[in-house]
C-alpha cells in the first residue's frame, strides 16, 4: 500500500498545475456524489413516503362525506311528513271529553304516514331501475362495434403492390411485390417514370389475358419464368426458384396478385448496377474459339446459342419465329458484346447476373447467375472473346428440323456417289478375271 501511495504521489507531483486543479475538481465531484447518495437520497425517499400518506388520507376523507350526504337527505323528507300531523294533534288537546274525533284524525294521520312511506320506496325503486337501463345501452353499442369489425377485415384483404424504381438517371422499372414483401417480378427498362407507370397496365393485361409465361432452366438446375407478349417481345423476368413446381406456383400467384395490386405513388430508389468496364479486345490476340449453333426451343422457336470449346453453354438469345432472324441475332450479339453493352444486376438472393443490351437498351440475352461480381465479370469477358470470333456451325446435326431440303438432298448425293464407286469396282474385277 505504501508503495502504491508513493507512486500516486509521485505521479501527482509530476503533473502540471492545470492538471492538478482538474484532479482536485474531479475529487470534489466524487465527494459530492457520495454525499448525495448517502444523505440526499434517504431524505428524498422519506419525503415521498409522507406525501403518499397525505394523499391517501385526503383521498379517503371525501368518500366518507359523500356517503353521509344521501343519508341526511332522507330523514328531512320524513320530518316534513311528521310535522303536519303534530300540528293537528296539538289543536284537539284542550278538548277533554271528545275522544272520538282525535282518534279518527289519528287514524287518518297514520294512513297519511303509511301513504307517505309507501311512495318513497317506489321512487327509490325507479331510481335503481334507471341505471340498469343505462348499463344495457353500452352493451348494445359494444355489440354493434363487434359486428362492424369483421367488415373491416373483409375490405382489407391481403394484396400485393406495384412500385416504380429508378436504377439510374434515365432508367426506370416496375416491380411487383406480394403482401409479405416478396419480390415477384421485374419489368424491363423504361426511359421515363411515366413510361414505367403506363407499362404496368400492359403488364397486367399480358399477365391475366394475352401474354405467355415460359419456364427456363439454368445450368445450376434452377428455374425462372419470362413473360412475353404476342409479338414475342420480352416484358418481364421472374425470380429464381429451386424446383419447377415452385416456379409454376409463382406464376399462378402472379396472375392472382397482379390485377388487384395497388400502385405506389412514391418513386423508390432501387439498387444500382454493379460497376463494370469492358476490357480492350485485340482480335489477333484471341486464340480460344467457340461455336455458334441455332437450335429449336421447347416452344418450337429458333434460338442462337454460343458454346465454348469444352461444350459449355455460354449464352442463348431469345427464341424467334424463323432461322434467318436467329442468324441476324448472332450478328447483333457479336457487335454489342464487342462494344461492351453489358450491365450487372442482382436477384433477390443477392447473386449477380448480366444482361446484354443493344443501343436502345432492349435486352438481347440474359446470362447465368454467379455468387460474386468477379465471377460474373469473367463470364462476360469470355463471352465477348468467343462471341466475336466464333462462327456458325453448318453441320447437318446442328441444322433445325424445318430445313428439310438440305436433309433430303444430302442423302441423294451420298447414294449416287456410292453407286458410282460400286460400278467402278465391278468393272475392274471383271477386267482382271478376263486377263
Amino acid at each position: 500500500m505504501d508503495k502504491l501511495i508513493n507512486s500516486v504521489k509521485d505521479w501527482f507531483n509530476g503533473l502540471d498545475a492545470t492538471m492538478q486543479i482538474v484532479c482536485y475538481a474531479c475529487l470534489g465531484v466524487v465527494v459530492l456524489l457520495l454525499l448525495f447518495l448517502c444523505i440526499g437520497l434517504p431524505i428524498i425517499k422519506s419525503k415521498k413516503r409522507k406525501a403518499k400518506k397525505q394523499a391517501e388520507t385526503t383521498a379517503y376523507k371525501p368518500k366518507e362525506k359523500k356517503e353521509e350526504k344521501p343519508a341526511e337527505v332522507k330523514p328531512v323528507e320524513e320530518k316534513t311528513v311528521e310535522k303536519e300531523p303534530q300540528k293537528k294533534t296539538e289543536q284537539p288537546k284542550p278538548v277533554a271529553k271528545k275522544t272520538v274525533k282525535p282518534t279518527a284524525k289519528k287514524e287518518e294521520t297514520v294512513k297519511a304516514e303509511v301513504k307517505a312511506e309507501k311512495p318513497t320506496p317506489k321512487k327509490a325503486e325507479h331510481k335503481e331501475t334507471a341505471p340498469v337501463k343505462a348499463e344495457k345501452k353500452p352493451t348494445a353499442s359494444a355489440t354493434t362495434k363487434t359486428a362492424k369489425q369483421p367488415k373491416k377485415t373483409e375490405s382489407s384483404k391481403p394484396s400485393g403492390k406495384w412500385t416504380v424504381e429508378i436504377k439510374s438517371a434515365d432508367e426506370f422499372m416496375a416491380k411487383l411485390y406480394a403482401s409479405n414483401g416478396e419480390e415477384m417480378l421485374t419489368s424491363e427498362i423504361y426511359t421515363t417514370e411515366d413510361g414505367a407507370r403506363n407499362g404496368i397496365a400492359t403488364l397486367v393485361k399480358n399477365i391475366t389475358e394475352t401474354g405467355d409465361f415460359l419456364i427456363y432452366e439454368d445450368k445450376r438446375k434452377n428455374y425462372y419464368y419470362k413473360l412475353k407478349n404476342k409479338n414475342n417481345r420480352l416484358l418481364c423476368v421472374g425470380e429464381i426458384y429451386k424446383t419447377k413446381d415452385q416456379c409454376l406456383k409463382a406464376v399462378e400467384s402472379v396472375k392472382r396478385i397482379a390485377q388487384n395490386a395497388t400502385i405506389e405513388q412514391e418513386l423508390v430508389k432501387g439498387d444500382e448496377y454493379a460497376p463494370y468496364k469492358p476490357d480492350v479486345l485485340d482480335k489477333k490476340a484471341i486464340k480460344t474459339v467457340g461455336k455458334w449453333k441455332i437450335e429449336l426451343t421447347d416452344d418450337k422457336k429458333y434460338s442462337a446459342k454460343l458454346y465454348a470449346n469444352n461444350g459449355q453453354l455460354m449464352l442463348a438469345t431469345e427464341g424467334v419465329a424463323s432461322r434467318d432472324t436467329a442468324v441476324d441475332a448472332i450478328e447483333s450479339v457479336k457487335k454489342n458484346s464487342f462494344d461492351g453493352n453489358f450491365i450487372i444486376d442482382r436477384d433477390k438472393f443477392g447473386r449477380f447476373y448480366y444482361k446484354l443490351r443493344n443501343a436502345k437498351k432492349s435486352v438481347l440475352c440474359i446470362g447465368e447467375s454467379y455468387d460474386t461480381v468477379d465471377g460474373c465479370k469473367n463470364a462476360i469477358e469470355s463471352v465477348r472473346r468467343n462471341a466475336f470470333v466464333s462462327e456458325l456451325s453448318e453441320d447437318l446435326k446442328d441444322q433445325p428440323k424445318s430445313d428439310e431440303k438440305a436433309a433430303k438432298t444430302a442423302p441423294k448425293t451420298a447414294t449416287k456417289s456410292t453407286a458410282n464407286k460400286t460400278q467402278k469396282t465391278a468393272v475392274k474385277s471383271t477386267s482382271k478375271a478376263k486377263k
